[in-house]
């Protein structure tokens, strides 16, 4: 952690820990797994009653700029609810700007997803303060979420079905309806190879692919970072499908799935002879 983020942290517990409203709190995300850095910013949970929560989550952006020289944005995830809440900020800290972000858990509603999310893997050696004791009792219920592994046959039908939605974008030089398939292509991919590799605890897609999906397939996915321009992106998709074809076909082996092949062949097919055409015969 940068020493001046760590000062304004100490800072945010110390009014956290005066206000009666908050029960206490722990650290998630990096800290909590003994992986932070110099970049990495803090990740905390406070615990609040339900009869709490709404007024403290109003005070949140006061209890930020406390912590800092000024608060440049105040930003709350669109996922926030009456459970759960987390509210990222940019704040200026003398020459710098860093990011504080600020979690809050309803503890009246702990079977949330969201509030069971933020929970995983914590437990009482990772709390910042416990005011009452409610804080190590919470974490004691070991309260987690089940790791999700995607659906590699939803996968395949996704990505052979938005190559083929992508003849007539090529066609039409329609540039943001392909930018916008190319999304879901390689979305479909990194679904594909989580189906297989995924043996995270923790982390978005991001984390899963760079963590687990090996170094040579890792650089299938990097075949979608194509330049906005027409050539290099039907390039890059001829390049991306032949890759996601011997991945999927990996995947079917290693767990035993009887996808039809004649689906992708010639769908692919069909695409290379489509966009040779002048025409549509």
């Amino acid at each position: 952690m940068h020493k001046e983020l760590e000062a304004a942290f100490g800072r945010l517990v110390a009014i956290m820990q005066q206000d009666e409203r908050c029960k206490g709190g722990w650290h998630y995300g990096s800290i909590s797994r003994g992986e932070q850095d110099m970049y990495s910013d803090y990740d905390p949970v406070f615990l609040v009653a339900d009869q709490d929560f709404e007024a403290l989550a109003a005070d949140a952006p006061k209890l930020l700029a406390e912590a800092a020289d000024e608060l440049l944005l105040f930003w709350g995830e669109s996922f926030n609810d009456d459970h759960f809440k987390n509210y990222c900020s940019v704040i200026r800290l003398g020459d710098n700007l860093h990011q504080l972000d600020l979690f809050l858990l309803n503890a009246d509603y702990p079977e949330e997803w969201m509030c069971r999310q933020h929970c995983k893997g914590c437990t009482r050696e990772h709390i910042i303060f416990d005011r009452t004791g409610e804080v190590g009792a919470f974490l004691d219920r070991g309260y987690r979420t089940d790791n999700s592994i995607p659906d590699p046959v939803r996968a395949m039908d996704t990505y052979w079905l938005h190559i083929e939605m992508l003849i007539k974008y090529f066609k039409r030089k329609d540039l943001f309806k392909i930018l916008k398939n190319l999304d879901v292509l390689f979305h479909a991919h990194v679904d594909l190879l989580l189906s297989e590799y995924d043996t995270l605890d923790w982390g978005a897609w991001e984390s899963k692919v760079k963590h687990g999906v090996p170094q040579e397939l890792q650089e299938h996915l990097r075949l979608y970072g194509a330049k906005a321009d027409f050539p290099e992106l039907e390039a890059a998709v001829k390049a991306a499908m032949a890759a996601f074809y011997e991945d999927a076909r990996a995947v079917c082996r290693s767990k035993g799935i009887a996808y039809p092949d004649s689906i992708p062949q010639q769908i692919m097919a069909y695409f290379h002879r489509r966009l040779s055409q002048e025409e549509w015969l």
